[in-house]
Formats: C-alpha cells, sequence, structure tokens
C-alpha cells in the first residue's frame, strides 16, 4: 500500500513539473509585450526629450490613417544619443511579437536575440529596423511619413 502511495506521489511530482514547464515556455513565447504609449500627430510626433532617460528604453505607437497600429522605440544609447527604432525586424515581423527591453539592451520575442540601442547590426537577419529621429533640445521629433512606410511589419 505504502509503495503504491509512494508511486501515485512520484507521478504526481512528475504530472506538476510537466504542467510547470510547458506553461512556463508558453508565457516565454507568449509573453506580456512592454508598456506602450500612444502617440498621435497628422505630420510628425514628439514627446518630451527628459522622458528618454540614458540607458532607457520607451516603447510608443502611432495609429495611421487607416486605423493599423505602428510600434516604435525611442531611448537614449549609451552616449546620451536618443535612437530610434520600429518595433520589429524584417525577419521575426511576420510573427508580431517585436521586441522587449532588458538592462539597455532591446531583446527579440522571437528568438531571443539581444541588441544595444544603437546596434547597427544584427545576427543572422534579426535586426532593428532604425528610425530616424530629431533630438531638439526639449522634445524628441520624429516625421509619421517613416511610420506609415513600414507599415507593412505590422
Amino acid at each position: 500500500m505504502a509503495h503504491a502511495r509512494s508511486k501515485l506521489a512520484g507521478r504526481v511530482v512528475i504530472a506538476s513539473a510537466v504542467v510547470l514547464t510547458a506553461v512556463t515556455m508558453t508565457l516565454a513565447v507568449v509573453g506580456v509585450g512592454p508598456r506602450v504609449t500612444p502617440l498621435a500627430g497628422r505630420d510628425s510626433v514628439s514627446i518630451p526629450s527628459g522622458e528618454l532617460g540614458r540607458g532607457e528604453i520607451r516603447f510608443f505607437s502611432y495609429r495611421d490613417d487607416g486605423g493599423k497600429q505602428i510600434r516604435f522605440i525611442l531611448g537614449r544609447d549609451r552616449t546620451g544619443k536618443v535612437q530610434g527604432a520600429f518595433d520589429a525586424c524584417q525577419q521575426c515581423s511576420q510573427y508580431r511579437k517585436g521586441y522587449t527591453s532588458s538592462r539597455g539592451y532591446l531583446v527579440c520575442r522571437i528568438c531571443g536575440n539581444r541588441y544595444p540601442l544603437d546596434s547597427r547590426a544584427g545576427v543572422g537577419s534579426c535586426a532593428p529596423i532604425r528610425l530616424i529621429v530629431q533630438d531638439r533640445g526639449k522634445t524628441v521629433t520624429l516625421e509619421t511619413r517613416q511610420l506609415k512606410e513600414h507599415g507593412a511589419l505590422f
């Protein structure tokens, strides 16, 4: 009788471990994305430059005339220069997951590759797509035309 209970307890532990592993893997792949701040504007969108600290990465979205939400990233690199990128790359954009951030790095939510915000190179064909931004002292501005041109990524 004790042997049967021990065997049952062992199976419960193994089944629990399998379920916990499956849930963890699912959450890692699906995951909850970063907090996104919506911005609006006709020809350009701007944020106060003071909202971007050195090494900080923030996620934004812009809704085009057709209602498509286009996500992008702004942040200051290690030198303090404002950098921008789309929240997608050519290869992984088909999965519509984008990036998350960790300690000043962009992390692809599909393949896990990590990039500093000012990176110009990628691993394989996963690489951030640059976004041209203008740091005008008190504001950081970008043209909505750029966002619309890359709408197919989303």
